[in-house]
């Protein structure tokens, strides 16, 4: 059994390292509708479940073993600890991921802000709008909404909709 252990910490701690260097994504599925509601909940549909089992599962058996625990015991004992372990990495970073914040901007949450045209904009004529959110500058495709003339580069322009393909619904704005 010893010989498993060590192969179990020399393939955890290899998987382990590979993630950390190479920054490897792990294949996590438990959330996912794929799997079916009665593994939803389950850490085994992660490759950082395994990683961790066996790193931790292993060394735990491989402890308990030089310690002079019988076979069972230090069996059992790997598995709890290696189940464990995964279970928790598994959760933790499930968490953190809920709980992150995206610097990626939806075109929804522009509604009803103002921007700068880059580009002008006419009646079936869309040109760019610059919007500044999230502490930074994007541009994106606007399209007027009023039939009265054209708005020139510059013009300042509000947000009323979330356009076709990503695009912006502008109207003038208030200077």
């Amino acid at each position: 059994m010893t010989t498993l252990y060590l192969a179990a910490i020399a393939f955890g701690v290899t998987l382990l390292l590979a993630t950390l260097l190479l920054g490897g994504k792990d294949t996590d599925h438990g959330d996912s509708g794929d799997v079916g509601a009665g593994l939803a909940f389950a850490p085994v549909m992660s490759l950082r479940f395994w990683v961790f089992l066996l790193a931790f599962g292993g060394g735990a058996g491989y402890a308990l073993t030089r310690l002079g625990s019988s076979e069972l015991v230090a069996a059992l004992g790997a598995l709890g600890i290696g189940w464990t372990a995964g279970a928790i990495a598994v959760l933790v970073v499930r968490k953190i991921g809920k709980d992150s914040v995206s610097s990626g901007v939806e075109t929804t949450e522009l509604v009803g802000t103002t921007g700068t045209l880059t580009l002008p904009v006419g009646p079936g004529k869309p040109g760019k709008v610059r919007v500044d959110i999230k502490g930074r500058s994007e541009d994106f495709v606007a399209t007027l909404i009023d039939e009265n003339g054209e708005l020139p580069t510059g013009a300042p322009v509000l947000i009323v909709a979330e356009g076709e393909r990503g695009s912006l619904l502008v109207a003038k704005g208030e200077m």
